[in-house]
């Protein structure tokens, strides 16, 4: 992580984390092995997960405008290094650990929910405990459990197209499994995860301890949990009714709810199985929608506030203008540096707003906090070295 991360951006992420103590990272190494031993028994050892790789990079590049969207809302304090950790974790470690579970459960339907959203959202439960510093709001636990989410449906994607593609027409079968795509990527389970880490990211507000602290968290976990397992035992016809008869009626042909015969690539049945996951999961679209708007709100009134307190070698009041007036789709730049150079600039000042709000959460004095006097020098670092 040393080499890939911006030093002082590495600094900000690392203060007060878990895993700079001895007992943290035994923990941690623990958590992984366990979760690594529980994956190879499942798709390594198997050998599926070198046929679902084949498939993979599809998977990837149906799911690449989502994901661009996803790393959008994260565009204020955005490390695409955990991104890409978050994503991989899924995909190589708590994917293939949730199959084992799957298998051995006398009740798979019943039990899916409960394992496959547990597995998922354990990557960014261990950012936000290891590494708090990365997520601090309840946008930016939408951000990274729908990371995860998105990691564990361009696996499970590849394990079916691999699992099917000897058994019906290659075209047929690709047609059918770009349905758990969803639109660009954006799947029901990414949705899921994203209910779910928002709990994590109303836990990083909260300045509460315990059960007070983390009972949201719980509480969207069972939600998705229970969303999840009666989607897969069979309540996902609800959305792919409606759908299937929307689209119908406007191609003009007979509702057939058999399996779509070889070569039929464009059906309202198919149709309805991408896009009715939609539908069955409006209240918790709209729900996450809200909170990410109010959430925009609150950093940018807590960017302002905290910035409005700084020197001008640290904030111009010009800059402090335009933090002031950024809404949720304009975002400030900074034209009288050079791009790069702006954009870090941005980057450095938000990290800087938002440590001195964690530590006057905490009661903390602000300046004796490591991060926020290193934040200040590099900020001036760049104004002086590009004037």
């Amino acid at each position: 992580m040393t080499n890939l991360i911006d030093p002082v951006v590495k600094d900000y992420l690392l203060h007060n984390s878990r895993w700079r103590s001895a007992l943290g990272k035994r923990v941690l190494l623990s958590i992984v092995l366990v979760v690594a031993v529980l994956a190879y028994l499942d798709l390594y050892r198997s050998g599926r997960i070198f046929a679902a790789w084949i498939w993979v990079p599809y998977a990837i590049a149906g799911s690449t405008i989502g994901y661009f969207l996803i790393a959008f809302l994260d565009r204020e304090r955005r490390v695409r290094f955990f991104h890409v950790l978050t994503i991989a974790s899924v995909f190589f470690l708590t994917a293939p650990a949730a199959a084992v579970f799957n298998d051995v459960s006398p009740f798979p339907k019943q039990t899916v929910g409960f394992v496959e959203e547990g597995l998922k959202i354990l990557p960014v439960l261990l950012l936000a405990i290891y590494i708090p510093n990365l997520i601090r709001t309840r946008k930016d636990g939408i951000v990274y459990g729908a990371l995860a989410g998105m990691g564990f449906n361009i696996i499970e994607m590849g394990i079916y197209i691999a699992d099917l593609i000897h058994k019906s027409p290659v075209l047929d079968v690709l047609a059918e499994q770009s349905t758990r795509l969803g639109l660009w990527g954006l799947s029901e389970h990414v949705v899921w995860s994203a209910f779910v880490g928002m709990g994590i990211g109303f836990a990083a507000e909260s300045t509460q301890r315990g059960w007070r602290k983390w009972k949201r968290f719980v509480l969207f976990f069972l939600i998705a949990a229970v969303m999840h397992s009666a989607f897969d035992s069979g309540l996902l016809a609800v959305g792919l009714i409606v759908v299937a008869k929307i689209q119908s009626v406007l191609q003009g042909v007979p509702l057939d709810f058999n399996r779509p015969s070889a070569g039929q690539v464009f059906t309202p049945l198919l149709d309805g199985m991408r896009y009715g996951s939609y539908l069955y999961n409006l209240v918790l679209i709209v729900i996450l929608i809200v909170q990410i708007r109010r959430s925009f709100r609150l950093e940018n009134r807590l960017q302002a506030a905290e910035l409005s307190t700084e020197e001008p070698s640290v904030v111009t009041e010009e800059e402090l203008k335009k933090v002031m007036g950024e809404g949720l789709f304009s975002k400030r730049k900074y034209k009288n540096f050079p791009r790069a150079i702006g954009a870090k600039m941005v980057l450095y000042q938000n990290l800087l707003a938002m440590q001195k709000h964690a530590a006057t959460q905490f009661g903390l004095p602000v300046d004796e906090v490591k991060p926020v006097g290193r934040l200040r020098q590099a900020i001036e670092s760049l104004r002086i070295s590009h004037q």
